[in-house]
């Protein structure tokens, strides 16, 4: 009987950066440690990079300090992912600026003085309008109130004019919403009649907020107005 001797061979190991797992990898070397997709790389995530490094590429790199100008401190801006002094007189927000400065436009300019309100101009109940019952035309008097208004806006600007419409508690919560929004718009367009340049809005917020809550005619008086809200 002839028998036949069979040989068998322990399968080569991977050489030139290949690998199948990381000990592959330890094995070899002038390669990474760590196998990625079949190559033995330096790092496959952050976590394969010692402390103060990150992964990218599958080589560990030094950690960025920034991904944008708000991540450094105030007078350093992000390039190249590193915080670095910026040119003088640059900024990229009010902060990277001196006292009485702005951000205009990426350089850093003294900003322009606010106008003083005057003080007949600093309390606005003052200027709310009042309407008769189920009507959203401006009396003589509410008229009167817009134009000192109007005056005070012109010469403390304002950024913006909310127009607050309001009803009295009569008729259904529907109806006095649509009320006190034609009773909004009516002082909205005298305002803008009367030339104010600052952003003119409204609301009604119609029976909602009353500022008095007895059921008589000169509590329902008080919850017919407009009222005014000015921002600066």
């Amino acid at each position: 009987m002839s028998g036949a001797l069979v040989l068998g061979g322990c399968p080569s190991k991977p050489k030139n950066g290949e690998c199948k797992t990381s000990q592959d990898c330890a094995e070899q070397e002038g390669y990474g440690k760590v196998c990625v997709e079949g190559r033995c790389q330096e790092c496959g995530q952050d976590s394969d990079c010692k402390e103060g490094f990150v992964c990218r590429a599958n080589a560990c790199v030094p950690k960025p300090q920034c991904a944008a100008d708000t991540d450094c401190p105030a007078g350093q801006m992000c390039q190249g992912e590193r915080c670095v002094a910026r040119e003088p007189g640059s900024c990229a927000s009010d902060r990277d600026c001196g006292a009485g400065e702005k951000c205009q436009a990426g350089r850093c300019a003294a900003a322009a003085p606010e106008a003083s309100v005057p003080p007949e101009c600093a309390d606005v109940t003052a200027f709310s309008v009042h309407f008769a019952f189920d009507r959203s035309n401006l009396t003589a008097e509410s008229q009167q109130n817009l134009q000192k208004l109007a005056d005070c806006l012109k010469q403390a600007p304002a950024k913006r004019v909310l127009v607050q419409g309001n009803c009295d508690e009569r008729g259904t919560a529907q109806y006095n919403v649509a009320l006190g929004n034609r009773r909004a718009e009516a002082a909205k367009k005298y305002l803008t009649d009367l030339g104010v340049s600052s952003t003119v809005d409204t609301v009604s917020y119609g029976e909602e907020k009353p500022v008095c809550t007895e059921a008589t005619e000169a509590c329902w008086a008080k919850n017919r107005r407009d009222d005014f809200q000015i921002e600066r």
